[in-house]
């Protein structure tokens, strides 16, 4: 249980989006993303729903953090801003990082949690995650943003890749540059630590997991554990999606999360 005072701490100098109107949904974003960056398909379609969400230390207008990030503390945050908002129970969509920050949340405050969506979930730092990591690190200490963001421009799927033209691309990877957090580095340590599989059987609420069978930033094997190792989870998959969605991969999502969203109770 998160006390005022405790709720209080937690988002001191937390930049938080609260956008909408209706039941609460709690948002937590992806390594090196953002709420708005990760989630504004969802907050600018799903007009019945209150989404809310705290960007990470180092991104949004959150200060970059002066010690290691700890996922306890970020699902804590994430519980935090949606009770602030003035809801007592609520489902929480997580997006890579963001989904074991969720089933964190779910375990340390199965009171407030009601349900997750795992979208292209971490599980644990598989063999494809830590390799990405340790590039990702090594170029943010070296200063060069710039293949850092060819780098994440890599997580499209293939077949996105194929269809664009090299201007199409030039553009893109000055958009990851532009938009690329000052903590992103942070952010991907603490995935390189992370292991959430002895918290799975523990979750105990009606949960969707997505993945993407073209995802070349956690395997889509890994993702699958998520639904294999929680009781009840529902499994859906994009074979030819990869980590990052396209738009017309981003309306299906929508869709389903919303359905999944109004099975629920209110």
């Amino acid at each position: 249980m998160i006390s005022d005072a405790q709720r209080q701490q937690l988002l001191d100098r937390v930049d938080v989006v609260d956008s909408g109107t209706g039941p609460v949904v709690a948002l937590a974003h992806g390594a090196g993303g953002g709420v708005r960056e990760n989630f504004a398909p969802l907050i600018d379609t799903i007009a019945d729903r209150r989404f809310v969400g705290p960007y990470y230390p180092g991104a949004g207008k959150t200060p970059k953090a002066t010690a290691p990030l700890s996922i306890d503390v970020l699902a804590d945050t994430v519980v935090a801003t949606a009770l602030a908002a003035g809801a007592k129970r609520f489902p929480i969509v997580g997006l890579s990082l963001g989904s074991a920050v969720a089933v964190t949340a779910a375990t340390r405050h199965p009171e407030h949690v009601s349900a997750l969506v795992l979208t292209v979930g971490l599980v644990y730092p598989d063999a494809q995650a830590r390799a990405l990591v340790r590039v990702w690190r090594h170029l943010a200490e070296r200063g060069d943003f710039d293949a850092l963001a060819e780098l994440l421009f890599y997580a499209n799927s293939p077949g996105t890749l194929t269809n664009l033209s090299e201007d199409e691309h030039a553009v893109a990877v000055r958009q990851i540059r532009t938009g690329y957090p000052i903590g992103g580095a942070d952010h991907v340590e603490l995935v390189s630590r992370t292991d959430i599989r002895p918290l799975l059987p523990a979750v105990d609420v009606p949960t969707l997991v997505v993945v993407s069978g073209e995802d070349r930033v956690v395997l889509p094997d890994t993702a699958r554990q998520l639904a294999s190792g929680i009781a009840g989870a529902e499994l859906i998959e994009y074979p030819c999606a990869g980590h990052i969605f396209t738009p017309a991969e981003t309306g299906p999502w929508v869709a389903e999360l919303s359905s999944f969203l109004n099975r629920l109770p209110r």
